[in-house]
């Protein structure tokens, strides 16, 4: 395929427009889709399906147009930068940042109770917050008749947060850009999560040719017509749902398993290599048993930590040392690459913007209130854990993903919350918008949009022009979209975790480690080395047996709660793709490629499908045809 499509096929200036026409639809729906419609969110994971489905619908309009004038219909190359863009604006609206930030500013006001009065309203800089008091209620509470949106109290503090976050995603692309070839041409990572859009693109006639094959067909219509049986389960309670989820309780239930069939996951991980997958849900099940163990025993470990969910705080920081392994060893395997790409002076003007983008952050940080040293360090972390949780979308294909610790929190145990200090803290609590709950990112949207753009042999500026454009719209529409729906609505009255629980639970670590300063992590650090240790260990293990089948870059996310939710599908996945192989051989496992693309896009057609129904008919809650909140 690389070489049946070139660069100057494509009208440029027609791609960027449409793209920014569906980037900025995604920017504004969907914050609306979660807020108003209580439907699960098409952005918030690195899945990104409203990207597949409005792609979905954009190839198939291609495909009549071409029918008519096929001249006038959309190239590959130019399909790929429309998804590529929208791709990039999934990473932005609800939990990759827009939806975070939003309440947060005027938030840290209206939450604020007596006991936030001396913790952590002395060290909020009010600058980069929303400190009216009009500006503050209306958001919450709705605005009284007659009056307008207070748009000049918001216009300074989103202006400072534009300017971080723009850096923060400037250096994110530069990172995937000068890591590309590393990545794609000398490491061939799979990128799955790019082979339905690449299929989708390819196109011989009006339509792709996936779509004749009655593999794929049948692929669509399984989750379409189960996860639509459950949908009308919402509009007509006297259909029963087919309970697609279950939880069982274990280890004299202080232990919950969970039990869950997500077609979109299953559908990926006949992809991705059975080493990997079987790493995924093995390591899960691992650190499962231990923990359940652990809970009889009555062994635990405590901690105002932020962010450590799922598996508890000791197998988080098992997960996140794994992680940081893996990423030590990923830049020890690459040190000849880097060495070249450094003294390669036609990628100066990549580095050079690179360390000035990295210090802006740290003089963002430390103007907020984080001391210089703590700022690069908490930088370093950041850029270090979003590296690895891109590593492992690339190369593992799990749709769903975040790392098993935060940098707040690991900044925090490395030097200690009282020689942080409490300005540092509240800065570190301001951080959460962007660098906490990583579910999705712009990093990891910018590597499958320039793998495809490798694949179709696009100019890598396109790639970078088309992704800021993008980024700039995401911003601009979902800040828009949270900030108008507030006012209109009243946040309070809409509900939902990041308008009524979000700024609660941040706020609540930082007044603790303010009120109780905490000194170096040493249990953290001790679960750390055992994941550091563990995953050379099994490092050392595939390449002293080639034979080995577990990939350790499972347990860099094993406890994260993705993983407590789909293990049993990433097994189902495992077990396919084991059977097929093992009984049908290779020609069986390609002809079966097309049915597990087909439940892929099945599902989150299905998703977007639902979404214009709730819309339609205003039902609330809204459906939920997939993981996301």
């Amino acid at each position: 395929m690389e070489g049946s499509y070139m660069d100057n096929d494509i009208r440029f200036t027609r791609a960027i427009v449409v793209g920014a026409i569906f980037t900025l639809i995604i920017a504004i729906v969907d914050p609306i889709r979660v807020t108003v419609s209580k439907g699960a969110s098409l952005t918030s994971d690195y899945s990104a399906g409203a990207s597949f489905f409005y792609f979905f619908i954009i190839i198939l309009i291609n495909g009549v147009i071409s029918r008519f004038n096929k001249r006038f219909a959309l190239s590959a190359g130019e399909l790929i930068i429309i998804y590529g863009m929208m791709l990039v604006g999934c990473a932005i609206p609800t939990w990759g940042f827009t939806l975070n930030l939003i309440p947060l500013l005027p938030g840290i006001y209206y939450y604020a109770d007596q006991t936030w009065e001396n913790s952590v309203m002395p060290f909020v800089r009010k600058e980069i917050t929303v400190s009216d008091g009009n500006a503050i209620q209306w958001f919450f509470e709705g605005l009284p008749p007659g009056t307008s949106i207070p748009w000049d109290k918001w216009l300074f503090p989103l202006l400072l947060w534009f300017i971080l976050i723009m850096t923060v995603y400037l250096l994110s692309v530069l990172i995937m850009v000068l890591i590309r070839k590393r990545w794609i041409e000398e490491e061939r990572l799979m990128y799955p999560l790019t082979i339905m859009p690449e299929k989708l693109s390819d196109r011989e006639g009006n339509f792709p040719e996936i779509f004749r094959n009655k593999n794929f067909l049948a692929g669509v219509l399984i989750p379409l017509l189960i996860l639509s049986i459950d949908c009308l389960h919402i509009y007509f309670p006297v259909i029963p749902s087919l309970q697609l989820r279950r939880i069982f309780f274990l280890f004299r239930k202080t232990t919950e398993l969970y039990i869950g069939i997500y077609f979109e996951v299953i559908a990926l991980m006949f992809f991705v290599p059975l080493d990997v997958s079987l790493g995924l849900w093995l390591f899960y099940l691992i650190l499962f048993m231990t923990g359940g163990l652990c809970n009889i025993m009555g062994i635990s470990f405590s901690s105002p930590e932020p962010w450590v969910m799922g598996g508890g705080l000791f197998s988080g920081y098992i997960t996140m040392g794994a992680m940081l392994a893996m990423i030590v060893l990923m830049l020890w395997q690459e040190r000849f690459f880097w060495s070249k790409t450094f003294k390669d002076k036609s990628n100066y003007p990549l580095i050079f913007t690179g360390i000035i983008c990295f210090f802006i952050v740290v003089i963002w940080l430390t103007y907020a209130g984080l001391k210089f040293q703590y700022s690069i360090v908490f930088t370093c972390l950041a850029f270090l854990t979003f590296i690895g949780i891109t590593r492992v979308v690339c190369q593992a294909g799990t749709p769903y993903a975040r790392s098993g610790a935060v940098p707040a929190g690991m900044t925090l145990n490395i030097f200690g919350s009282k020689t942080i200090g409490p300005h540092g803290i509240t800065t570190l609590g301001f951080t959460s918008p962007w660098a906490c709950d990583l579910r999705t990112m712009v990093m990891t949207s910018i590597a499958g949009f320039i793998k495809l753009g490798h694949v179709f042999k696009i100019n890598i500026r396109k790639i970078i022009i088309a992704g800021v454009i993008a980024v700039v719209l995401g911003l601009i529409g979902s800040a828009w979209s949270v900030i108008n729906t507030a006012y209109r609505y009243g946040a309070i009255n809409l509900g939902g975790f990041q308008f009524t629980s979000y700024v609660p639970y941040t706020m609540s670590w930082v007044k603790e480690y303010v009120l109780h300063p905490y000194g170096f992590g040493k249990y953290q650090f001790f679960a750390f080395f055992i994941g550091v240790c563990s995953f050379f260990l099994f490092w050392f293990m595939r390449i002293k047996f080639p034979a080995f089948p577990v990939h350790p870059i499972g347990l860099t996310i094993a406890s994260t709660v993705p993983v407590i939710f789909t293990w049993f599908s990433i097994f189902l996945g495992w077990l396919f793709k084991f059977m097929i192989l093992k009984y049908g051989g290779q020609r069986t496992y390609k002809n079966m490629q097309p049915f597990f693309l087909g439940m892929l896009l099945g599902t989150f057609f299905t998703a977007g499908m639902w979404m214009l129904i709730d819309f339609l008919t205003g039902v609330i809650p809204a459906t939920h045809p997939i993981l996301g909140s």
